[in-house]
C-alpha cells in the first residue's frame, strides 16, 4: 500500500524557490581580477563574496527579486549594475569589466626665482622692480 501511495503522489517535480547569479570580473584587457568583493543587494537580502583566482563569483539560493550587483577592488573603479532580476529555478550570468583607477605617481611644486607678490603683505600692493619689469614687459603686450 505504501508503494502505491508513493506512485500515485503527484508532487514528483517540485519547483524550486530560489535562483542564482554567477559571473566573472575582468579588467579592460580581459585579465581576471582575483579577490574583488562582489555584493548582491535587494530589498529582501544582501550577500557578498569574493572572486576566485579566475575572477569568477557565484551567489546560490537567492530569493527571487531585483538585485544590484556591485564590485569593489583596490586599484579599480567601483562597478554597480542595477536591475539584475533573479527568478526561481533560473541563473543569471554576468560579465563585468572594471577599469583601473588613476593613481598619483608624483607631486611637484614649483617656485619662481623672484617674488612678484611679497609674502606677508595683506593688501593688493605689488612690488615690481626694473629687472622684473624687463622680464615680464614683453608678455603683457607692451
Amino acid at each position: 500500500m505504501l508503494l502505491v501511495a508513493f506512485l500515485i503522489q503527484g508532487t514528483w517535480a517540485l519547483a524550486g524557490t530560489t535562483g542564482s547569479i554567477r559571473g566573472s570580473v575582468t579588467d579592460g584587457t580581459g585579465a581576471p581580477i582575483a579577490g574583488a568583493k562582489v555584493t548582491a543587494s535587494s530589498p529582501s537580502q544582501t550577500i557578498s563574496t569574493t572572486t576566485d583566482s579566475r575572477g569568477n563569483f557565484g551567489f546560490l539560493s537567492l530569493a527571487p527579486d531585483s538585485y544590484t550587483v556591485s564590485v569593489d577592488k583596490d586599484g579599480y573603479n567601483p562597478i554597480s549594475l542595477a536591475g539584475v532580476t533573479v527568478f526561481a529555478d533560473n541563473s543569471q550570468t554576468l560579465s563585468l569589466t572594471a577599469t583601473k583607477t588613476l593613481t598619483e605617481i608624483v607631486k611637484t611644486t614649483s617656485r619662481a626665482a623672484g617674488n612678484l607678490v611679497k609674502p606677508g603683505t595683506t593688501s593688493d600692493i605689488y612690488s615690481v622692480n626694473a629687472a622684473t619689469q624687463a622680464v615680464v614687459g614683453g608678455s603683457g603686450g607692451g
